[in-house]
């Protein structure tokens, strides 16, 4: 029987330009006041990812009716691009009286309303294996901001129990590209750009 998967065999980061200089001045005075040891804000809210949650993927079929009355299921003509559910959740610790929370918040609202780019070009997930290395590599392309989760605050808590907040983007399109050569993730072909075809039992 083989081994389980290892929850921590992936990498994820959001971009380090993501944050606008005039951002990145103000936070850092906010560091040097609490003694927050990173070099750089998004250094700093990357080590707060806890959970990234991969769509899943649903295939549809299309029904006909025939001749006497009989249903039948063919496959659906839907690109495979919108087979997968385009929701991408991002979870995140909450620390430092959650300033990560209120850094993103101000980093993603910065980005939705005075950044000329429509999209964020792309986001990288990185599956490694057992020594580290990347396997492959699902790309995330054309990613908007959909939703921040709720901020809860209380007196009435006392607990230390981890407190967590969720950053939900949606996208256009995922590619996965296996890194088995030393190529680049984004100029790599994504497994969909080339079909399977039988030619005398053999794939090709």
């Amino acid at each position: 029987m083989r081994q389980s998967a290892q929850n921590n065999q992936f990498l994820f980061d959001l971009p380090s330009d993501f944050i606008e200089p005039r951002l990145e001045d103000k936070f850092k005075k906010a560091f040097d006041k609490n003694f927050i040891p990173y070099d750089s804000v998004m250094s700093y809210i990357n080590s707060t990812i806890k959970e990234i949650i991969i769509p899943s993927v649903q295939f549809e079929s299309s029904e006909q009716i025939i001749k006497r009355g009989k249903s039948i299921l063919w496959k659906d003509a839907k690109s495979v691009f919108d087979t997968f559910t385009r929701e991408l959740d991002i979870t995140f610790r909450a620390v430092d009286s959650w300033m990560n929370y209120f850094m993103l918040v101000e980093i993603l609202t910065e980005f939705l309303l005075n950044n000329d780019k429509q999209y964020i070009p792309y986001f990288l997930v990185h599956i490694l294996d057992k020594d580290g290395d990347t396997i492959y590599t699902i790309v995330y392309k054309e990613v908007l901001l959909k939703s921040i989760s709720e901020n809860r605050l209380s007196y009435n808590v006392m607990d230390f129990s981890e407190k967590t907040f969720t950053v939900t983007f949606t996208y256009n399109f995922i590619d996965i590209r296996y890194m088995i050569d030393d190529v680049s993730p984004i100029d790599d072909k994504s497994i969909f750009d080339i079909p399977i075809k039988l030619v005398d039992d053999r794939k090709v």
